[in-house]
């Protein structure tokens, strides 16, 4: 099994007369690096416009239909526990108007 370090650009693996360590420069790590995000990055984009052209060629095939939401829009999902208080965040000056809601039914862990 081969093992590199990024940062010494060593590579050793073993071999049949003991370890076996490749060394190199650091321009040609860079040269290495910057080649392998470009041909990273094309083929990235270019499964990015398969797909995009397969998700436009399915919606020109059907009509668009409006997907019913579940509940109103302005409902929200979370329902906050029945046994809360609201506790001041800054018991010196309750008037400040911040506060925090909490849930009375806790551990005190």
């Amino acid at each position: 099994m081969a093992v590199p370090h990024y940062a010494y650009l060593k590579m050793k693996m073993p071999g049949p007369k003991g370890l076996i360590t490749v060394v190199d420069n650091y321009m040609k790590s860079l040269e290495c690096a910057k080649a392998g995000s470009k041909l990273a990055e094309s083929l990235v984009i270019t499964e990015e416009r398969r797909q995009l052209d397969r998700i436009v060629a399915l919606a020109g095939e059907q009509p668009a239909v409006p997907v019913p939401l579940k509940q109103s829009p302005n409902k929200a999902s979370f329902r906050p526990s029945k046994d809360t208080k609201k506790v001041a965040l800054n018991p010196a000056d309750p008037s400040s108007g911040q506060f925090v809601v909490v849930g009375t039914r806790l551990d005190g862990k």
